[in-house]
């Protein structure tokens, strides 16, 4: 195993140079290729070129930029040059980059264009450490560099940054092999700030050791080899995407096709053909949403047949998690449920497509199930930031639906007595940058690693989250109900894309929803409901009683203290620009709460109403 994930590059480029590594758009184009000799030698010259800049070993250097082939080139130039890599979501506030510049000490800062070049621009006179700041990609409308109104003393483009490197190159040829030889396991590679739900951004650092000894426990666990294509759109500034996408990719050499964005996905996917995806589970229930309204959207016939071939599905999936072969009867069922309907669903997701790891928040057992059911395998894993992502993942073969797997072998783990979650293990983080009394509060004097998270352990070993130890509601009657469960259930229901609970020291919980808006009044026009657009439709009596049944039904599975009371419908999603959601999409609950506080408040105020007249 290669020592420093700058050697992890080396040898990949000298085993599959001529092969393909990146995928790539340009302007809305088609898919370019991009091999891995190509790969190499543009972080070769960038790395020169930093070094020519003066970035040092040890030095820090940004990288503020969305999911692209330019993000993983600038990370593995400053990896690559001894340096220590920064990541920046490019969705961040003004605040949290002039903390995270300053805070990590970075003097060298790459930007994806020129809005976020701007944006690092305007905190000049806040950042006086930053040396130079480095435009990945060229001017719009056809300007060069030179057009640009900005000091060109501070910033200088890639061209310039390659070229720099050229010449360096040129004159001290054994420079980075060098830099290279010197960098041991245990030396700090990366510096990466939580998105966090509350308060200031924290620098969780990760040696090459960390992130090493993850990769070293993957291969068996998730099989990607060279004949494999990722469909990367994950924030690569987050742990998931960087491990598992990033620095996997780049030690199994699969070719990784970097999506458009986000609101993408879906078009890449045809395009792309990807074999893998890494997912959080708003996009696996946003596909699964999708798909489930095409199921019941069909002819009274069709659906049968589809929801037949789906149970036979999950029938053989059982069987084969519990280590049995299947009967003579079931293998016949389940040729005849593939022939007719699980091949066909399968190519209205994406023909090529064989696993998917969730992972970033609990998914629903459900869409998992259904997922696995149709053919496509997709496995929930769990980790955090300080464990260097995952800790534990599902098994092929052994997938228990609702748990997030076993422990990776280098990984120890235990329950506290109060549920908590606690690591150990040559993958878990040194300590918060700088934040040496943080650092104290989240490791036991014997070295655990204290998650925060709450879970069980079942007689395999299988690990199940219920729930975020400081996201506990605590009811007026003093109960603890776990929001995530509950939310995790409700979005189950067709048409629900969102989920917020709320009633931390009230007698019963209200929710805030948000719909998706396409197949929420594609259902009311089949439904016949009277209404003019989507604002007036979330108005509407019918929706709303509608809602409240499929409400009532999720909730027999709860206690009576976990049932939902009342609900309101959010006219737009939460999103990560009104600070609701993190940059991988997990719910502020608190900023939500600020954000709607009126509305929260008056559910409780209809609650109260609705039971006095029952009286």
């Amino acid at each position: 195993m290669p020592q420093s994930l700058a050697q992890l590059l080396v040898e990949r480029v000298q085993t599959s140079g001529t092969k393909t590594a990146v995928r790539y758009k340009e302007n809305r184009g088609p898919y370019r290729d991009m091999t891995w000799n190509d790969f190499g030698r543009l972080v070769q010259e960038m790395s020169y070129g930093l070094i020519s800049l003066g970035l040092e070993c040890g030095g820090r250097a940004a990288v503020m930029a969305p999911t692209s082939y330019h993000w993983s080139a600038a990370d593995m130039s400053i990896i690559s040059a001894a340096g220590v890599s920064v990541p920046v979501y490019p969705t961040s506030s003004s605040s949290d980059i002039e903390h995270i510049l300053n805070n990590s000490e970075a003097g060298f800062v790459f930007v994806y264009n020129e809005n976020l070049l701007n944006k690092v621009l305007s905190l000049r006179e806040k950042i006086p450490q930053v040396k130079k700041i480095v435009l990945l990609t060229t001017p719009a409308k056809g300007r060069s560099m030179s057009d640009l109104n900005v000091d060109r003393e501070l910033v200088i483009g890639v061209e310039e940054l390659l070229e720099l490197g050229r010449t360096l190159q040129e004159k001290q040829p054994e420079l980075l092999n060098e830099r290279q030889a010197g960098i041991k396991r245990e030396v700090l590679a990366t510096i990466i700030y939580t998105s966090g739900t509350t308060g200031v951004p924290k620098g969780v650092m990760l040696t090459h050791d960390n992130i090493l000894s993850v990769i070293d426990d993957l291969p068996g666990l998730l099989p990607i080899g060279e004949k494999d294509t990722y469909l990367s759109f994950l924030p690569l500034s987050h742990v998931f995407e960087r491990i598992c996408g990033e620095f996997y990719w780049i030690a199994n050499g699969a070719v990784s096709a970097y999506a458009e964005g986000i609101e993408y996905v879906a078009k890449n996917m045809s395009e792309a053909n990807p074999t893998i995806m890494l997912v959080v589970p708003r996009i696996l229930d946003k596909i699964y949403g999708k798909v489930k309204a095409g199921i019941d959207g069909a002819s009274p016939r069709s659906k049968k047949l589809i929801e037949w071939a789906i149970a036979v599905g999950k029938q053989v999936q059982t069987v084969k998690n519990q280590g049995r072969g299947l009967s003579g009867i079931l293998k016949g069922k389940f040729w005849l449920a593939e022939k007719l309907v699980l091949a066909k669903l399968r190519d209205r997701i994406s023909p090529t497509l064989r696993l998917i790891v969730s992972g970033g928040a609990p998914a629903t057992a459900e869409v998992i199930e259904f997922f696995n059911a149709i053919g496509i395998t997709v496995l929930e894993g769990y980790g955090l930031t300080e464990t260097s992502a995952p800790t534990n993942v599902n098994r092929i073969g052994i997938n228990k639906f609702g748990t997030v797997g076993p422990r990776l072998a280098s990984v120890e783990m235990r329950i506290a007595d109060d549920g908590e979650i606690l690591f150990k293990g040559p993958t878990i983080f040194g300590g918060y940058y700088r934040q040496a009394e943080m650092t104290k509060e989240v490791f036991s004097e014997d070295g655990w690693f204290h998650t925060g998270d709450i879970g069980v352990v079942d007689h395999d070993g299988y690990l199940k989250i219920t729930d975020r130890k400081k996201d506990i509601i605590v009811n007026s009657a003093g109960k603890n109900i776990a929001p995530q469960k509950i939310e995790t259930l409700l979005k189950t229901i067709p048409l629900v894309s969102q989920v917020t609970v709320f009633g931390d020291k009230r007698k019963t919980l209200v929710a805030l929803l948000t719909l998706d808006e396409q197949s929420s009044t594609e259902f009311a026009r089949e439904k016949g409901w009277s209404f003019k657009d989507f604002a007036e439709l979330i108005q509407s009596n019918d929706l709303r009683n509608h809602l409240q049944k499929q409400i009532d039904e999720k909730c027999k599975a709860l206690a009576d203290y976990e049932s939902v009371r009342n609900f309101a419908i959010l006219a737009h999603e939460l999103s990560v620009e009104s600070g609701e959601l993190t940059a991988t999409l997990k719910v502020k609950r608190n900023v939500v709460y600020a954000n709607y506080k009126g509305l929260v408040e008056s559910l409780y105020k209809e609650d109260s109403a609705v039971a006095a007249g029952k009286r």
